[in-house]
């Protein structure tokens, strides 16, 4: 009896409303996938998953050596005594090497994934540092930057916040004398070119996802449940972000084009930049404190760009990170009292 008892299936008890909310809490596509061979049941319930987590890991290089003495050693140790066995260990690792992942496969491999999942609402993806998560804003190591770009069919709005150092007040730094600025700090033509140079960085970036999302669901029928895409990266350093509107814009454009990028319109870029802030709240200093806001030219070039308008590119941009609060205490210590620069950017 009590044998009996330790071979029931204690996931029989649970209904399937249950098991679908443990399985959205879960999110994770490869862990979703190894689920759902457990059994029917979960195989039936896994594809209706609504939130879903994707990452990508990076492409496997394996140096030619290392490849030829694992062969050598296949091939001196089976040959002789198993050569059945021989036989199969070559199929399968050609089949092996096969599924390594490479920079060219990730849209293919996104929807080979997603095929699985029929309902999908909310998508995360993630993919590996060399996909734009990299870019650093100076050769410091304590040196920072974060980016969030808006898509639909083309850019909404991109953010930058970053810093030449960015360090919590310590001990390390009592010698050190900084002080609050909060009027206007006069950039460098080479600081300038820098800060350029972090901008033009993190809008390529922000194109390359946006075009792979588009590869993603190149058949406009692909997923019609989506409502929310977060493309980012295994740093955490930059995001691009749709909802339900902008998706439907970009359903709209979608074509099986292997674009490398998608284009920007022209661009009215705000800078602010302070040579060296304080942070109070968080008990941090930023050294060369920059925020930049790029956004699409008006129509009409007469137009200009209005400062009460900052606040709603800035709101919530970095919600759900890490160090929401010290971010957000950045981005107001920079923006008052502080003229911003005003860049004009033909489209590219």
């Amino acid at each position: 009896m009590e044998l009996d008892q330790d071979l029931k299936d204690h996931f029989e008890c649970l209904s399937d409303e249950l098991l679908s909310l443990i399985f959205n809490k879960v999110q994770d596509a490869k862990s979703l996938c190894r689920c759902s061979a457990v059994s029917k049941r979960f195989s039936t319930l896994i594809p209706q998953t609504n939130t879903l987590l994707l990452e990508i890991s990076p492409p496997k290089y394996i140096p030619i050596q290392t490849l030829f003495m694992n062969f050598l050693k296949i091939l001196v140790s089976c040959f002789f005594v198993k050569p059945l066995q021989f036989l199969h260990k070559i199929v399968l690792q050609k089949t092996c090497m096969n599924l390594d992942l490479n920079e060219d496969s990730v849209p293919h491999f996104a929807r080979e994934v997603l095929k699985k999942f029929s309902k999908i609402n909310s998508l995360h993806i993630q993919l590996p540092p060399s996909h734009g998560g990299g870019i650093r804003s100076s050769s410091r190591a304590d040196s920072f930057l974060k980016w969030k770009a808006e898509f639909g069919r083309e850019l909404k709005s991109c953010v930058l916040l970053g810093a030449t150092s960015f360090y919590k007040i310590s001990s390390i730094h009592e010698d050190e004398h900084h002080e609050i600025s909060h009027d206007e700090s006069n950039l460098t033509g080479d600081e300038l070119k820098l800060r350029t140079a972090w901008m033009i960085s993190c809008l390529f970036a922000a194109s390359a996802r946006h075009c792979l999302l588009k590869q993603i669901i190149s058949n406009s029928t692909d997923h019609p449940m989506l409502r929310s895409v977060v493309i980012g990266d295994a740093r955490n350093q930059g995001r691009v972000c749709m909802g339900g509107k902008q998706l439907e814009e970009l359903r709209a454009c979608v074509n099986s084009s292997m674009e490398i990028r998608t284009g920007f319109p022209s661009l009215w870029v705000k800078l602010w930049y302070v040579s060296v802030l304080e942070l109070p709240d968080s008990g941090r200093v930023m050294q060369g404190a920059t925020l930049i806001i790029v956004r699409p030219a008006p129509a009409d070039p007469s137009l200009e760009m209005e400062s009460d308008s900052d606040g709603y590119f800035l709101e919530g941009v970095f919600h759900g990170e890490e160090e929401e609060e010290t971010f957000n205490e950045a981005m107001r210590e920079i923006v008052k009292d502080n003229k911003p620069y005003i860049i004009e950017i033909n489209s590219f």
